[in-house]
Parts: structure tokens; sequence; C-alpha cells
């Protein structure tokens, strides 16, 4: 993304950012917030059970796989549990939902996962708008085969999908036209939408219903991922219109950090305050 349409991006979060009074004034649902695992990546690669011992001792009580660190999935399960956590959801790449997709199901069962999610798509199958129709139609057929097997797919943004092709047409509105909304849910990154010069609040409105799951992540002022409450984003009126909005599974995510054990503390610290302040 260039310098200027960055700039243009975090001028319209910032205009945007004022929390919404009647938001604010309405009850929370209870909830308690997740981590979703790709933050801790090189620590649970290095030890898997000493850091997701640190992520329960935290407090964090959920989480969601982005993959699994040289472990099976009994095994990766075995451990969740031997330490008080619960994987609801787990990533599930576009080549195994179309190419091995009785795997993927074979995977979320030893899990125990109820949502399958399709992270991104890789730029060489996403050049067009036609691209994504086909793109849709694979999304479409995975979310049915999930949706008879008791599970739910959902897919994850990035900031490409709000870039408009030459005619206009934006991919994510393909998404939302193209696909069935019984069958293709949506796990809608706050920061993506955010760094696409969008607003993550009203896409949580508008598409309420369809976002069964989300990524909280703050967006610093030189367009990096921090802390919750480090950043720009209105991170309670974000939290508090997805509660309000049906979801139930909200994951911190920082894709950086010096220390990302650190980092998930203060973020949880940070949900915390706000589960405080009702």
């Amino acid at each position: 993304m260039s310098s200027g349409r960055s700039r243009r991006s975090l001028l319209a979060v910032l205009a945007g950012s004022a929390l919404a009074p009647a938001v604010l004034a309405q009850p929370r649902p209870s909830w308690r917030p997740g981590l979703q695992l790709y933050t801790v990546r090189d620590a649970l690669d290095a030890d898997m059970e000493g850091t997701l011992r640190r992520v329960a001792d935290i407090g964090y009580r959920e989480v969601e796989l982005a993959g699994l660190p040289r472990v099976t999935a009994p095994a990766m399960r075995a451990s969740l549990q031997r330490h008080g956590l619960d994987a609801p959801s787990m990533h599930a790449s576009y080549d195994s939902l179309r190419g091995d997709f009785a795997a993927v199901v074979e995977e979320a069962r030893a899990l125990g996962a109820t949502y399958l999610v399709c992270p991104s798509v890789d730029a060489g199958e996403r050049r067009t708008a036609d691209d994504w129709k086909r793109i849709c139609e694979t999304l479409n057929e995975s979310g049915r085969a999930a949706r008879a097997r008791g599970l739910v797919l959902a897919y994850h943004n990035h900031d490409f999908e709000f870039v408009p092709f030459a005619d206009g047409t934006m991919p994510f509105r393909l998404l939302m036209a193209e696909t069935d909304p019984h069958d293709v849910k949506l796990e809608l990154d706050v920061y993506w939408v955010a760094k696409a010069g969008q607003d993550p609040v009203q896409y949580l409105k508008s598409a309420a219903g369809r976002i069964v799951l989300v990524h909280l992540k703050d967006l610093g002022a030189d367009g990096s991922t921090v802390e919750l409450g480090s950043g720009v984003l209105p991170m309670e009126e974000i939290v508090r219109t997805a509660l309000l909005g049906g979801v139930r599974h909200l994951f911190v995510e920082q894709d950086d950090s010096a220390d990302p054990l650190a980092s998930a503390t203060t973020s949880f610290t940070f949900l915390e305050r706000l589960r405080l302040q009702r």
C-alpha cells in the first residue's frame, strides 16, 4: 500500500473513531477474549507446552489455530485441554478446502473446532472479478459441505478485498453477493478493514449475521499492528458492536511484536478493563 493511501486510511479511521453513545449505552453480552495463536507462533514452535501454559496464565480460555506446531491434531487438543483451553476455530488454507476437504474435517473433529476459516487466497488466483467469482463458487461448495457436517465455514479478510478493480468491482462486495449467507460466513479482521481505509464498525453493522468471528488487532499510527488500546482504532466501540451483532468469538491477534506474550498480556488486560466497564 502506498504511503499516501496509508495516510488516507488512517485519517478515515481517526475521523470515525468517536464512540457512539447509543452503542456504548447498551449492555454488553457476556464474553471472554480469545487469542489467535499466530500471535505467539515462534514461542509455540519452540515450546508448545510452556507457551500454552503462559497463554492460559494470562487469562485466555479460547484460542484459534493458524496451523499445528509440529504435532498431530489429537496431541494438540490434549495439550490445550491440559491448560484449560478450547479451540472453537481453526484456519484451513484455500488449497486444502478445495483439495482435501475430508482431511480438514478430520482435523477439526480432532481439535473440537466448529469454525473452519479460509485465511486468504493467493494473489495469482484473485487477479480479476471472474477469479473472485470462481473463488466464491469454491467457498459455496466448501461451505455447504461444512454445514452438512455440523461445521461453519468463514472467510477471513485482508485489505486487498476492499481494493476495487478498474471497473469499480470490489472483491468484498462480490464475496457478499456471490456466496450463500447460510454457507459462507465472515471472520472480520478489523485491522485490515481499517488499513484499507474502511470503517470496521460500519462493516460490523452492515454485515451483522454474516460475521461470526472477529480478529481484534489495533492499527498503529505507522500502519503496524500494535497492542489493543495503543493504536487508532475505536476498540471499545468495535467490541460492543461485534457482541451486539451476535459475535461470540473475538480473538486477539498481533502479527508482529518484540515480545508476543507480553503483547498478548497487554491486549488481554485492555479487554478486561472493557469487561469491567459495564
